[in-house]
């Protein structure tokens, strides 16, 4: 194992074999500045992946190299190193492993916030959204190079944030019972305050497709229509190479492998003859019987003066049953969700499916995790 892996491994079973300090003087960061700014780096690592990865990158650096200025991320420049290879050699395959919510597909350095030709000085120009996780990121690596801060114990506290953070919200969730018998009125309302939150962190759009890929999953099991049918894993939405194979969102596939089943869902988006289009054009070499376009928008067909939209869609959806043979069912998804939780044996289950795939799936922020939570706290 290089040295690189070895303090990255180090620091991780470190703080995973120690119950979390929830004061980081444990760790020896006893500076009110040093905690407040690797806080803050923790606390936006999800919408920072490419800093929060910079800092990493820069602090096991120093740690295996202590005579480089790890502020000179750059080969070209004097004394400089690359730290885009150091990132993608080490560190993001670690994150990948270790932190996969907060990895990046290859490197933080492929973010124009960090791939600067400029040292990481107080002065960086890199636009970086968070000006305050900018200022903290600096910061912390003048620290470090100026006043001769202990890269380890950023490190050590760094993770041992990381792992409070995206442990302790899914330990509370992990422990929630639901009432045996729920109302499907009582869920939709849970729903609809889920979706419709107010988030700052991006991938809201996720919550309903994972809803909905979870009454497939229960549907799968309830319903004689999906016998020897398959329900497709879902797809990373920041995979784009890996999305654009697929024809939609929620995939079922018959005993073949063919598409039998497919929902497609927008979020925001009212759907239109060309959105309707678009589907179309992946679907139509595929042998899928029915194409559910649902949105989370209201109304959920787009609104124009008179009703041209609405008769555009509906002779759209007719020739493609004509030409195709497929049948594309057009919808909100809360009127759609209503209407699936009628077809379940016990709609109170898909509350407990729908917070263990929340759980689970990366791209869910612990912002999502912690409205949801809210909002289950209140049944």
């Amino acid at each position: 194992m290089e040295e690189a892996t070895k303090v990255l491994e180090g620091a991780y079973e470190k703080v995973s074999e120690s119950p979390f300090p929830l004061d980081l003087k444990v760790l020896e960061l006893d500076d009110e500045e040093q905690r407040e700014w690797i806080t803050a780096i923790a606390d936006a690592c999800e919408s920072q992946k490419a800093v929060t990865t910079a800092l990493i990158t820069c602090l096991v650096k120093k740690i295996t190299e202590p005579s480089q200025d790890v502020r000179l991320h750059r080969k070209e420049f004097e004394g400089g190193y690359s730290a885009r290879v150091f990132d993608t050699k080490y560190v993001t395959p670690f994150l990948k492993k270790r932190f996969p919510r907060i990895a990046m597909k290859e490197s933080g350095w492929l973010s124009r916030s960090i791939e600067q030709p400029h040292p990481f000085t107080l002065d960086f120009p890199g636009k970086i959204r968070d000006a305050r996780v900018k200022c903290c990121f600096l910061e912390i690596l003048n620290d470090i190079e100026e006043n001769d801060a202990d890269a380890e114990r950023y490190l050590l506290a760094l993770f041992t944030l990381l792992l409070q953070k995206f442990t302790e919200i899914r330990s509370i969730l992990e422990g929630v019972i639901f009432p045996k018998k729920m109302q499907i009125d009582s869920i939709i309302e849970c729903l609809r305050s889920h979706f419709f939150h107010k988030y700052g962190s991006a991938g809201a759009s996720k919550l309903p497709v994972l809803a909905v890929y979870s009454l497939y999953q229960l549907m799968m099991e309830d319903i004689t229509r999906y016998r020897n049918k398959r329900l497709k894993s879902l797809r990373s939405y920041e995979s784009p190479d890996l999305h654009a194979k697929a024809i939609g969102d929620v995939e079922v596939v018959d005993e073949t492998g063919e598409y039998f089943e497919v929902v497609e869902i927008k979020h925001n988006i009212p759907i239109s003859e060309s959105i309707i289009n678009d589907s179309y054009k992946k679907f139509r070499k595929t042998a899928v019987s029915r194409y559910y376009l649902l949105t989370t928008a209201e109304p959920y067909i787009r609104e124009e003066e008179g009703e041209g939209e609405e008769t555009r869609v509906e002779n759209l959806k007719q020739r493609i049953k004509n030409e195709h043979g497929c049948e594309v069912i057009v919808n909100g998804i809360i009127p759609s969700i209503k209407y699936y939780l009628r077809l379940v044996k016990t709609p109170s289950q898909f509350m407990e499916t729908y917070t263990n795939n929340l759980k689970e799936d990366k791209e869910v922020k612990e912002e999502h995790l912690r409205v949801w939570l809210g909002v289950i706290e209140k049944i």
